[in-house]
This record gives C-alpha cells, sequence and structure tokens, in this order.
C-alpha cells in the first residue's frame, strides 16, 4: 500500500467518512492481506514439521518463545556453545525446506 493512500484512508476513518473507503476495496484487501498472512504460518508450520526435532525445539526456543541461548541450553539439556552450533545449521535446514517448497 502506498503512503499517500495509508494516510488518506487512516484520515477517514478518524473523521468516519468509510463511504469513499468502500468504493476503493479497502476492506476487501485488508480482508485478502490476513488471508495471505494466515496462509503464510500455514506454510510455515508445514515447513517446520519437515525439520527433525532437535532443529524443531531449537528454533521455537530462541526464536519463538524469546528464551537466551543459556536457557535453552539447559532446557535441552546440552551446552551452550552446541547450541550456538546447531541454530544456525536449523536455520539453513529450514530455509532449504522453504525454498524446496517454493515458499521464499
Amino acid at each position: 500500500m502506498r503512503l499517500r493512500q495509508w494516510a488518506f484512508e487512516r484520515t477517514a476513518i478518524r473523521q468516519g467518512n468509510t463511504v469513499r473507503l468502500k468504493r476503493s476495496g479497502w476492506r476487501e484487501r485488508r480482508l485478502r492481506e490476513t488471508d495471505s498472512r494466515q496462509v503464510r504460518v500455514l506454510d510455515f508450520k508445514r515447513a517446520m514439521s519437515h525439520l527433525d526435532p532437535l532443529h524443531q525445539q531449537i528454533l521455537v526456543l530462541t526464536y519463538g518463545d524469546g528464551i537466551r541461548h543459556r536457557d535453552a541450553a539447559r532446557i535441552l539439556g546440552m551446552s551452550e556453545r552446541n547450541i550456538y552450533y546447531l541454530l544456525p545449521a536449523a536455520r539453513r535446514r529450514l530455509t532449504d525446506i522453504l525454498d524446496r517448497l517454493d515458499l521464499l
């Protein structure tokens, strides 16, 4: 969406003038964006299911839950150095899977 169009729509919503927005397809565009986001989430989950369980756990703990590497290592019962070693490998494998499924 262009900046000018976004500013116009935002101003129109604030002023309660939504007649023009209905004609411009604002609601339909918003619904399409939401649908495409949900499809991307489903595709990402499908790609994650192709990873081995250890890589899944490492990615979910560090990126999904936002846990520090030290705490993730303690949860998984391995050294922090091992997490630092496995995390880039998990990201590479996930990228390869996404690329192979034509999701990138």
